[in-house]
């Protein structure tokens, strides 16, 4: 038996070329028109307009169960690696990315859902880790953002990896450390 590919396009990854940096990418994952979903996730690591990633096939999969026909995929730090501890030892501005801001509310205010999924900090330096997400806290503010499943022993929304099966959203709200 043959399993057909889903639908999938990539309509825009900032930068287009494979760099230190996604700002963003996103994914047509219907061809018709529908719903535009926005997960904010940890950090990029593999996918860009070439290829996906574990993470982003997960996501796509799950926003294809929903009904979704697009899916933005911003991070709270915009440095790419597929390993989170390696954001330790370099600038904050750096790891953050120049501009990332900008991408992260511009595809919250253009979504119908926006989800928090970046799970715990995972090597992260956790003073590092807390000082992002308050920046993004204050920034998104006025949107209101879901997560998916209950938060993580430590308070975090779940990673995309584990959004699984059938769980569903609940408002996230940031807490204040």
């Amino acid at each position: 038996m043959v399993t057909e590919k889903p639908w999938r396009k990539v309509e825009r990854c900032i930068p287009e070329k494979y760099g230190r940096y996604r700002y963003l990418l996103e994914i047509q994952i219907s061809a018709e028109p529908g719903p535009r979903l926005a997960a904010l996730l940890k950090n990029p690591s593999a996918a860009s307009r070439e290829r996906s990633d574990p993470t982003v096939g997960k996501l796509e999969a799950w926003a294809r169960r929903r009904g979704f026909a697009s899916v933005s995929v911003i991070n709270l730090f915009a440095w790419r690696t597929p390993h989170p501890r390696a954001l330790n030892g370099l600038p904050f501005r750096k790891i953050a990315g120049p501009g990332n801001d900008r991408h992260i509310l511009a595809a919250v205010a253009g979504a119908d859902l926006a989800v928090a999924g970046w799970g715990n900090p995972n090597g992260i330096d956790p003073g590092v880790y807390e000082r992002r997400i308050g920046e993004v806290r204050e920034l998104l503010r006025p949107y209101p953002l879901q997560a998916v499943g209950p938060p993580t022993k430590d308070g975090h929304p779940r990673h995309a990896l584990l959004w699984n099966g059938d769980v569903e959203t609940a408002p996230f709200g940031f807490r204040e450390r």
